[in-house]
């Protein structure tokens, strides 16, 4: 998840982000190769399609704090990943579980209230649509619609 929150874009490279990984593996407790894997999991999310458009995106916007009234309750959240189209703002949230493809509709189901409330809160506060919301599973390199 820091991997892709903290590599560009724009010129990331499989060596620069296998780099970051091995760097930031010691503090999350991983070894050199859970630091590999983790380097590749990155590596393949940024081939993914959806990364693609974000690097095409008018605008884009990473690790966004969220907080907004709903009801009578305060939401505070972090989305990872943000990107604006013609029609509407995408969501992107990461997952690193470690789940097989089989399990991801469901897996993604699970998280998709979260999604949704996030969405209801970015289209209250700056007054687009939201127009999709995506999980991706780092592990599978796999992006759901929610």
């Amino acid at each position: 998840h820091r991997v892709l929150e903290w590599t560009s874009l724009e010129d990331a490279s499989a060596a620069s982000v296998q780099a970051m990984a091995a760097a930031l593996a010691p503090s999350f407790g991983l070894d050199g190769d859970a630091g590999r894997r983790a380097g590749e999991a990155a590596w393949t999310a940024l081939g993914l399609p959806v990364m693609g458009r974000a690097r095409r995106a008018a605008r884009v916007w990473r690790e966004l704090p969220l907080y907004f009234p709903d009801g009578s309750d305060l939401i505070e959240g972090v989305i990872d990943l943000v990107f604006q189209e013609a029609d509407g703002l995408v969501i992107v949230d990461y997952k690193t579980d470690r789940i097989a493809p089989e399990q991801a509709v469901a897996q993604a189901a699970h998280h998709a209230p979260q999604l949704q409330l996030y969405g209801r809160g970015l289209a209250q506060a700056w007054g687009m649509p939201v127009v999709e919301r995506l999980v991706l599973f780092t592990s599978i390199g796999q992006a759901v619609r929610v």
